[in-house]
């Protein structure tokens, strides 16, 4: 689950590179078109993260629930 959090958090990089200077051309008074290339970047990124994220939350609900079916005398074992 710590590489889905990390690989979500590298996703996020190139998305605010691409969106930072894009939001600027779009509230300053250049009347230039955003480049399709970088609209389908951010989406693709976007779409990326939220799939990271459905699993990570996925990952962890299927934790809570496993951890909570075995009781609270259950005592997890040491993985090396």
């Amino acid at each position: 689950m710590e590489k889905l959090i990390i690989l979500r958090m590298f996703f996020c990089f190139p998305l605010f590179g691409l969106i930072l200077p894009d939001a600027g051309s779009l509230f300053s008074n250049n009347q230039e078109q955003i480049p399709m290339s970088h609209i389908a970047i951010e989406v693709a990124l976007i779409f990326c993260i939220v799939i990271c994220t459905a699993a990570i939350a996925y990952k962890k609900r299927y934790q809570n629930n496993s951890s909570k079916a075995m009781g609270p005398h259950f005592i997890k074992p040491i993985q090396f």
